[in-house]
């Protein structure tokens, strides 16, 4: 009996806690992501918009932005669906625990997905800056919230 009653509130819990997640979600995937109009991409982008690029250079810049809006966009499509699955299961009378968890490993799983594309965009198009640009588009974007900064020597390695 005490295990059936433990089982439950573990339930409870991960239902909680998954339908704060996706609530989350829903609410930041309506406003334009956690960071905005564009996220960190629409962010460099602006930000690449500003630098004096050679026209090889945009060019390049510009095939690697299309390149991951297409890949996030197809992502942001898996994610949503991944979350509505999430809501199926939560809005069961008695959801799986093993379930639940599975699915919110799914979602996760896509949501790092999306941060890594973001990621490679950004260090693709940091390859085709000069020193000074990458310093400029730094600057423009100011400090990151949270977190240490690991290109403080400007060639991109953790200073030592």
């Amino acid at each position: 009996m005490q295990g059936s009653w433990k089982k439950r509130v573990a339930v409870i819990a991960v239902v909680l806690a998954t339908g704060a997640m996706v609530a989350a979600s829903a609410t930041a995937n309506r406003h334009g992501g956690r960071h905005g109009r564009g996220g960190m991409l629409g962010g460099i982008e602006r930000g690449v918009d500003q630098l004096e690029l050679t026209p090889e250079n945009r060019k390049a810049a510009d095939a690697i932005f299309d390149e991951a809006r297409t890949e996030l966009r197809a992502l942001r499509d898996q994610r949503r669906a991944a979350h509505q699955q999430m809501k199926t299961l939560l809005d069961e009378q008695s959801p799986s625990l093993e379930a639940v968890l599975a699915q919110a490993d799914a979602v996760s799983a896509l949501e790092t997905q999306a941060k890594k594309t973001e990621l490679e965009a950004m260090l693709k198009v940091r390859q085709l800056l000069t020193t000074e640009q990458w310093q400029q588009l730094r600057t423009q974007h100011g400090p990151r919230r949270g977190g240490p900064r690991c290109d403080d020597a400007g060639d991109g390695r953790t200073p030592a």
